[in-house]
């Protein structure tokens, strides 16, 4: 059950992310390859920039 916690919001960011990545290509008029791939890394951007966030809001809450 403690793998779900954090798996599960980052599976959520991370299909967000895809989600909005591949309708912006899909907006530009990129293929369904490209479209996927822009979603892929536009999911993992977002996990690493939320990542990065909750850890610096973590850092500064313990001051």
């Amino acid at each position: 059950m403690g793998v779900l916690v954090f798996a599960a919001p980052a599976l959520l960011v991370v299909v967000l992310g895809y989600a909005v990545g591949y309708a912006v290509a899909d907006w530009f008029g990129a293929s369904a390859a490209a479209g996927e791939a822009v979603g892929w890394g536009t999911g993992l951007v977002l996990l690493a920039a939320v990542v990065v966030a909750l850890v610096r809001w973590r850092r500064r809450s313990r001051r």
